[in-house]
């Protein structure tokens, strides 16, 4: 079985006294149009946490200096 390991971020803001999330509708593929969290796979040699400020700026074009692992999941894929 093929592990593939990806990352993901979850934007959280206080505003106005709520919480907001962001997320970001995928724009093609099979699942067009539906909603996701900012991120993707982790590139050879490349840690959870840099993959992820990597992610962010390629998909935001924002820079962030830290990014906390709050949870780590293993899932098996089919095929």
């Amino acid at each position: 079985m093929k592990t593939i390991r990806v990352v993901a971020a979850v934007i959280q803001r206080k505003h106005n006294g709520s919480k907001q999330i962001f997320a970001t509708q995928r724009g093609y593929g099979e699942f067009e149009g539906g909603w996701e969290f900012p991120g993707g796979k982790i590139e050879a040699g490349e840690t959870p946490q840099k993959a992820l400020i990597r992610e962010i700026k390629e998909e935001l074009d924002a820079d962030i200096q830290e990014a906390v692992m709050m949870l780590e999941k293993h899932m098996a894929q089919k095929g």
